[in-house]
């Protein structure tokens, strides 16, 4: 079994989230006992966004929210038209970028988006349109993808969108919208639980931390983790890329005790494949392997972790190995259109242009937005031209 370097990363792209059996601890943590500002000196130089500047909007926002929202009879309506104009190309032409952890006014400007810094937009949007709106995370199996070398752990959230209440009217039906940027997350009907702001905005700077830790920028890293955990104790994720930056560092015992810390709170299955590693650092190869063994068994029947298996695979040039991946997370799954994709590049490392295009046009049909249908069809056009 392979001892990769995992960062367990809210980058809720549309991609998912661990979802584990472990009830969640109810223990309030103090973080300073893990904080070890001493061995990050600078690291206070890296300014990091206020929850104001996180969801602020500038004078082109609120025009926009107010006009899109504007003539609706009913609170459902209205927000089905804010809805709209988000995904519209014609009103915003937002594109998805998996590393797109940007404020609402840059994600706006931008017109890049995942699926953390999308909800993060619309809320303010939403609620600059005079709507009540909350956050949800998602319940999703675990599903990794790869980046410059990391293996990231994605999550997920949506929005809830109902009529502002008044203290002076009565609502029958409330009228609730359910807003969700993955089409394949919101036809699952997955549990949710409501999250508050606060939350979510522990979760964007530890998105700012991964983008650091993938970019060996130790202290910008250590700055976002610290404002992560100082803002949200319970977020088990946060604890887990800690963990991964001090063991970077060089820091193996504050990494244990950050990794035990994620594993207290949620069972944190990264936390404990990341502390397998500690371990095999520091002499306990046995406790190690029964770690990797237990977490094997359970993501036996995970496609997503054959996916890994053969991005990894890929990775290092194992074609046949990572093809044997790939097929067997589509046995699992056949809709993910990434699996596809995976077999249509390590078909073309082997010279095969017959696979290849076969499973381009696969993993194109089983696209879920037109920027993936694009990008496939742009493939399978240089293809035509060898």
């Amino acid at each position: 079994m392979k001892l990769f370097r995992l960062i367990l990363v809210f980058l809720f792209s549309a991609g998912m989230m661990a979802c584990t059996n472990t009830p969640k601890s109810t223990a309030v943590y103090s973080p300073q006992s893990l904080l070890m500002d001493e061995n990050f000196a600078g690291f206070e130089k890296f300014k990091v966004e206020s929850e104001h500047e996180v969801f602020a909007l500038d004078d082109e926002m609120m025009h926009f929210a107010e006009k899109v929202s504007a003539g609706a009879a009913e609170p459902k309506v209205a927000a089905r038209q804010l809805v709209r104009a988000v995904f519209g190309r014609a009103d915003l032409n937002l594109l998805y970028a998996n590393d797109a952890n940007t404020i609402a006014r840059d994600t706006f400007h931008n017109r890049a988006a995942n699926c953390l810094s999308m909800s993060i937009m619309t809320f303010a949007l939403a609620e600059q349109a005079g709507m009540q709106i909350e956050f949800q995370e998602v319940d999703v199996p675990e599903f990794w993808t790869r980046r410059d070398g990391y293996s990231m752990l994605n999550g997920h959230v949506n929005l809830r969108i109902s009529p502002k209440l008044s203290p002076n009217s009565i609502y029958f039906n409330p009228q609730t919208v359910e807003v969700d940027f993955d089409p394949q997350v919101a036809s699952a009907k997955l549990p949710t639980r409501t999250v508050t702001k606060q939350r979510v905005l522990a979760m964007f700077y530890n998105n700012k931390a991964a983008d650091a830790l993938v970019n060996n920028d130790a202290k910008r890293a250590y700055a976002y983790s610290r404002a992560s955990v100082l803002q949200d104790p319970s977020l088990a994720e946060a604890w887990v890329n800690l963990g991964v930056l001090y063991r970077q560092n060089g820091l193996l015992d504050e990494a244990e005790r950050s990794y035990q810390r994620a594993i207290q709170l949620e069972g944190s299955r990264s936390a404990k494949e990341n502390l397998a590693v500690i371990y095999n650092l520091t002499g306990r190869e046995k406790q190690a392997a029964l770690i990797m063994q237990e977490l094997e068994q359970q993501r036996t029947n995970n496609p997503y972790y054959h996916f890994l298996l053969g991005e990894q695979e890929y990775e290092l040039a194992h074609w046949r190995a990572a093809i044997g991946h790939y097929r067997r997370a589509i046995e699992l799954n056949r809709q993910q259109h990434e699996f596809y994709f995976g077999l249509a590049k390590a078909y073309y490392e082997m010279g095969d242009l017959a696979l290849t295009e076969r499973y381009l046009k696969l993993a194109k049909r089983r696209s879920v937005n037109d920027h993936d249908e694009h990008r496939y069809q742009s493939k399978l056009n240089l293809l035509t031209k060898l």
